[in-house]
């Protein structure tokens, strides 16, 4: 099998896991991660992302009951419209993350005043550093394959993204992108879901 080949067979084979055992990741694994996640492109060279490893069981708890808090709000303002039911499913999707060892803050430095003056309205999908911690993210969520990691990428938890970044120490100059959960996962995983045909997401123009 070719070196291309197996790049795509892990990109098919890559799964989110909600699931996680409780032994604790090793900290070698976790810079690995890291150190992978660094690897990716970013906007100007210029590695705005920053990796905020959480493993206290603690803070984990404390930032799951944050965003639990964050969608009660939200859920009890729009029960009315007949939207509780779908959206309290929703949540259970990813309300498993303090289960998991580890849960990486996955974060960019937001634009300066200079760029907001510059950019204007576009000033955050220009300055790339929020497009830049996806790549990044993804990254690490490959890396963790081939190491007998699963991971869960999720951003419905950013409801409650000013708590977190509190929780988390983050300053005002970083954006959450994204959390990653990582552990080693429980029973077996999922098949991956079929994918819709090139031919139906792609256009070319010639």
């Amino acid at each position: 099998m070719s070196s291309s080949d197996e790049l795509l067979n892990l990109l098919r084979t890559r799964r989110s896991v909600r699931r996680f055992r409780p032994e604790p990741v090793e900290r070698a694994l976790l810079e690995k991660l890291v150190e992978a996640a660094c690897w990716a492109p970013s906007a100007g060279n210029r590695q705005d992302w920053l990796f905020t490893v959480v493993t206290s069981p603690e803070v984990r708890g404390r930032m799951a009951e944050a965003v639990r808090e964050k969608w009660r709000a939200v859920i009890d303002a729009n029960r009315s419209q007949g939207y509780a039911e779908g959206m309290e499913r929703y949540v259970q999707a990813y309300a498993m993350f303090p289960e998991a060892p580890a849960v990486v803050i996955v974060s960019a430095r937001v634009p300066g005043l200079v760029q907001q003056k510059m950019y204007g309205d576009e000033t955050h999908v220009t300055f790339g550093g929020f497009c830049s911690g996806a790549m990044a993210a993804q990254n690490l969520m490959l890396a963790a394959e081939p190491l007998g990691l699963a991971t869960c990428c999720m951003t419905g938890a950013l409801v409650a993204q000013p708590k977190l970044a509190e929780l988390a120490g983050l300053g005002r100059k970083q954006e959450i992108v994204c959390l990653v959960a990582v552990g080693r996962a429980a029973g077996d995983v999922a098949a991956a879901p079929a994918r819709k045909p090139v031919a139906e997401i792609a256009r070319f123009i010639e």
